[in-house]
């Protein structure tokens, strides 16, 4: 393959792949956000400024997300004889770093509280368990990244399980919102 060939064939397409990406995870500036603050007209200069324009109003501050533990969460009265609310507890445990992580990618693109609800099957194969056929039910966020990034967390999580259960099917939300003060 000449030279001219690999740029047209590789070179080109992987950096217009490679700007559509960062395009897509860029920060949004907080002027452009319209929740956060109304928009203003401003006039056109009659003639370019080398000078910095001044902001119309203050910088939106943001700050990690904070995902309650399971427990403050309520949970589905599983049906009798199946898994136990505790075993259910343990399985939620196990994802939650890793939901957190997708949680905090996302606060940065979308401030504010967010609920995403998730519908899954816990499955327990010898005392191993893990999450099985999920999908987002409902979202406040309209990011399919943060979804696909929830969804492979249940995926790659496994937790001990009680062996011999059958597979139980759940919905559960999971919620993140500002914390107070900025503080960790």
């Amino acid at each position: 393959m000449s030279g001219r060939a690999v740029f047209l064939w590789v070179v080109i397409p992987f950096v217009a792949l490679s700007a559509l990406a960062l395009w897509l995870t860029r920060d949004t500036p907080a002027h452009a956000v319209a929740h956060e603050a109304p928009a203003m007209a401003v006039p056109a200069p009659s003639e370019p400024s080398r000078a910095p324009p001044e902001p119309t109003h203050a910088p939106v501050e943001r700050t990690p997300p904070a995902v309650p533990p399971p427990e403050d969460e309520p949970l589905e009265d599983p049906p009798p004889g199946t898994w136990s609310k505790e075993e259910v507890r343990v399985a939620l445990r196990a994802v939650q770093p890793l939901v957190r992580e997708c949680l905090g990618d996302a606060s940065v693109r979308h401030p504010g509280a967010q609920a995403v609800k998730l519908r899954f099957t816990l499955e327990a194969n010898g005392e191993r368990g893990h999450f099985e056929r999920a999908e987002v039910v409902e979202s406040t966020l309209g990011d399919p990244f943060v979804h696909a990034c929830l969804l492979d967390a249940l995926a790659d999580t496994q937790f001990s399980a009680p062996p011999g259960k059958a597979p139980l099917t759940l919905t559960h939300p999971f919620h993140f919102r500002p914390r107070k003060g900025g503080g960790p």
